[in-house]
């Protein structure tokens, strides 16, 4: 039965088969009538009574027939559908529940009880609004999904995500909703946005420790120091006249630089200079970043190219902390290719935001250190502080930006600036123009 039923399924499947197959019980059951019907028929029999006894006939044929073919299999698998979609609705993990056009529940599944703390007939009948307080009025164009607040039988209200759609239905307009309680995402989410703060506020905690604890040593050693560079200044002055080696204080002499160099990034971390904003163009603080580094460039082989658009692209800034966030970058790429290689430095617009990458073609960033690109004295360089990528991120966020640093697909390590444009609306489109401050590359 089962079998036949799937057969025939797959044949009135289609309109057009329907048709064919109702169109051949009738011929065929019209065509046997007529030639059963001479036989059972007086002679005498007038035409009128003739063709009522046909049509009586073909009746009775024709209706078992098509209930046996047609009618009843479509019935058996109409049944067996609404049977199966509400065995998924009742094993569905979300609540179901449907409404009619006035917003009276008609049905719900199991998981409703329970999400609503009800009984199985409590809610049948009753407008949804009861349940759902905030649900709009106008059903007809309910939006797909909603976040409202539902309340339980007992008059505990919690969180609920809505998707309503409608139920394609002939009789009556039906809409069904979808509930899923967000109590336990909610928190969840809650907990970790306390998480976020937390960690926040520790690290903003610990990084003024820092910073005060930075300031005080750095200046502590910074005097001192200072006076040894000038003994070590004058002796070396007099050894050079009394013909004596002076390998020793010169080396000396180099330490107490890369010392003073620490320090000043140590001050410059704790106590950042004050911004002088003012509007300048971005073209003019690249093309003396790119005069400062080209020297290093020829000199480890580096081809150098910045792309920027022709037309000059104004930021309100410190022109002069701009220029030292993209010199830092810019010679931290140059550290990772010692030999050879391409610094590319290019220049979008994006909306209301100007984007300078700084793209080198080096081994990368560690994967190890991605998370921890801007955290305080984090490095892989032998002689690194640590807190160079940490004074460039301060800038960027003083200028109300962005700045990332990621490893390109290509290859190498990539940062993006990004920083909002002065008067957005008057920057238009352009081609990009190249300019080479190297050309010295082996590719």
């Amino acid at each position: 039965m089962s079998s036949r039923i799937s057969a025939l399924s797959t044949i009135l499947r289609s309109p057009v088969r329907i048709l064919a197959l109702v169109l051949s019980l009738v011929f065929t059951a019209e065509v046997a009538v007529m030639l059963v019907l001479p036989f059972i028929t007086p002679v005498v029999m007038d035409e009128a009574l003739r063709a009522i006894l046909d049509a009586f006939l073909l009746t009775m044929v024709c209706a078992p027939a098509l209930w046996l073919v047609i009618i009843g299999p479509l019935r058996q698998i109409a049944i067996q559908e609404h049977q199966r979609s509400e065995t998924i609705v009742a094993n569905a993990s979300e609540s179901i529940l449907t409404f009619n056009r006035t917003g009276a529940i008609l049905s719900y599944n199991r998981p409703t009880w329970d999400l609503l703390a009800v009984t199985a007939t409590q809610l049948i009948g009753k407008p949804i609004q009861a349940t759902i307080p905030d649900l709009p009025n106008e059903l007809e164009n309910l939006p797909i999904g909603l976040r409202l607040t539902a309340v339980r039988s007992n008059g505990e209200s919690f969180p609920i995500q809505v998707s309503v759609s409608e139920y394609p239905s002939e009789a009556q307009f039906i809409r069904i909703a979808i509930l899923r309680d967000l109590t336990w995402s909610e928190q969840a989410e809650k907990e970790r946005l306390e998480r976020v703060r937390e960690t926040e506020a520790l690290r903003a905690q610990q990084m003024t420790t820092l910073a005060q604890l930075a300031t005080g040593v750095a200046h502590e050693i910074r005097n001192p120091l200072t006076s040894i560079k000038m003994l070590i200044q004058v002796n070396l002055a007099s050894f050079e006249q009394a013909g004596l080696p002076t390998a020793d204080l010169e080396l000396v002499q180099y330490e107490i630089r890369r010392m003073e160099r620490s320090i000043n990034s140590l001050l410059e971390y704790a106590r950042p200079e004050k911004c002088e904003f003012v509007e300048f163009s971005i073209q003019d603080v690249l093309r003396r970043t790119a005069h400062l580094i080209s020297g290093r460039c020829d000199l480890q082989n580096i081809e150098l190219c910045i792309d920027t658009p022709t037309n000059p692209l104004k930021i309100v800034g410190d022109a002069a902390q701009i220029q030292q966030l993209l010199l830092n970058l810019s010679l931290n790429a140059l550290d990772a290719m010692p030999s050879t290689g391409r610094l590319n430095i290019s220049v979008a617009t994006q909306d209301s935001s100007l984007q300078i990458a700084i793209r080198d073609t080096g081994t990368g960033i560690q994967p190890s250190m991605l998370d921890q690109l801007f955290t305080p004295f984090s490095t892989t360089k032998p002689n690194g502080v640590g807190l160079g990528l940490g004074i460039c991120r301060r800038i960027a966020e003083a200028h109300h930006g962005t700045l990332v640093g990621s490893n390109h697909q290509e290859g190498g390590a990539e940062f993006l600036l990004t920083i909002p444009i002065a008067n957005a609306n008057t920057i238009g489109t352009s081609k990009l123009s190249s300019i080479s401050a190297s050309t010295n590359s082996t590719r």
